[in-house]
């Protein structure tokens, strides 16, 4: 997995934050096709708005991880002169799989051919360099992070290792979670922290912000993961803007030879389903002490629904409280199949929209205000808004499909 963050400093309240211009529409909306100089021109962009945010937020960097932490999320390759810094919950599986094959350890040309939970060895990060050898380093090299909107990374991270199965998370985050955000906790949640609600992983996440506690990875603001105000990054991808950003850095970056798709949104949906079908199965024996396994997969084929990669039309393929055991290559096929009728990306992506309306129809505006200070340091760092219009839009809203609601 990527690294998980227990250290670093505590949220600092009275950074100065300045308001910052929204830069791009939200990855609801389709974008136009644009060409190579269209898109080195919205790096150019992102990159001087950066810069500019810096100079005013001139004590964001009381908020931020430890250097070894940093350290640890910069991804090198000497060969290439590349230095990448890594972000949970940011696309850095898929990045770390690209520099696998740079560097020679992984002999493919398609990242997607590489299984999602063998991509954390075979390269080089800066853990054990001294900053003057990685600011030389950086000098000589390319450079790129990825970042994401801040209130759907933090919905993504909840997904991913608290309501989908993840007996990890639920073990070391989920049961403090349980134990300190609710009232009348039992002693199975003490004991799996399999329940967790995204209004009680909220307030949790708040906490960890301002008192240092329990902070992880997949969860803390993307700028404290690599100092962009003190390392310049040549390079500012967006999650939003995943498949322009990535295939003009490749060809940017004079890596396309190396580096090749057929076709990348449907391998990088058909790889989301075998990465969660491996995952599940191969935390069966932990999943199991809490929860049974049909109820773990249907949690694994939600999430992808969360995510918009199986309509929701398309129901769970499986009898949720049979006996009947089911293997994961069968798994892994009904989903694949889910998938193949679920339609085009632009019919599922309402998916993702309703699902983070109805996450967030669960905060009270007290927690929401709480909740944009913790974040506005992101927001306007990279161009975000501080309270999106879709979270606000998210007090009226009633779902017609329930996305979280386990009930048989």
């Amino acid at each position: 997995m990527c690294y998980d963050v227990r250290g670093g400093r505590g949220y600092e309240h009275n950074a100065a934050v300045h308001k910052a211009p929204r830069l791009e529409m939200k990855k609801f909306l389709t974008n136009s096709p644009e060409t190579q100089s269209d898109l080195r021109m919205r790096f150019a962009k992102r990159r001087s708005h950066l810069q500019e945010q810096c100079k005013v937020l001139k004590r964001y960097y009381d908020t931020q991880n430890s250097e070894n932490a940093v350290k640890e999320h910069l991804t090198i390759n000497r060969k290439h002169n590349l230095v990448y810094c890594a972000i949970e919950k940011i696309g850095c599986t898929f990045w770390k799989r690209v520099f696998q094959i740079l560097s020679g350890f992984k002999n493919v040309t398609d990242p997607f051919q590489i299984q999602a939970i063998r991509a954390y060895q075979g390269y080089q990060t800066a853990k054990g360099l001294p900053f003057d050898q990685i600011h030389y380093i950086l000098k000589h090299s390319k450079s790129f992070i990825f970042v994401r909107e801040p209130y759907e990374r933090l919905l993504s991270g909840y997904v991913d290792k608290l309501f989908a199965p993840n007996a990890a998370y639920w073990g070391f985050i989920g049961t403090y979670i349980a134990e300190n955000f609710r009232p009348n906790d039992t002693e199975t949640a003490n004991k799996c922290g399999n329940d967790i609600t995204f209004k009680e992983f909220i307030q949790y996440f708040i906490h960890s912000q301002q008192n240092n506690i329990r902070r992880d990875a997949h969860f803390v603001p993307n700028f404290e993961h690599c100092r962009p105000c003190e390392l310049d990054y040549e390079y500012v991808g967006k999650l939003e803007t995943f498949e322009d950003d990535t295939l003009f850095l490749l060809k940017e970056l004079k890596l396309d030879s190396e580096v090749k798709f057929t076709d990348f949104q449907g391998e990088s949906d058909r790889d989301a389903i075998r990465d969660a079908a491996d995952y599940v199965f191969s935390m069966r024996h932990a999943i199991t002490k809490c929860m049974s396994m049909h109820e773990a997969l249907f949690r694994a084929y939600r999430k992808l629904q969360i995510r918009g990669i199986i309509s929701k039309h398309i129901e769970y393929p499986f009898v949720r409280d049979s006996q009947r055991d089911i293997s994961s290559e069968e798994y892994k096929q009904e989903l694949l199949a889910a998938h193949a009728q679920s339609g085009p990306a632009s019919s599922r992506k309402d998916n993702r929209k309703e699902a983070f309306l109805e996450a967030f129809s669960t905060i009270p505006q007290e927690l929401l205000d709480s909740l944009k200070d913790e974040l506005s340091i992101d927001a306007n760092l990279f161009g975000y808004e501080e309270m999106p219009k879709l979270v606000q839009d998210a007090k009226h809203y009633t779902p017609t499909f329930q996305y979280f609601d386990l009930k048989m």
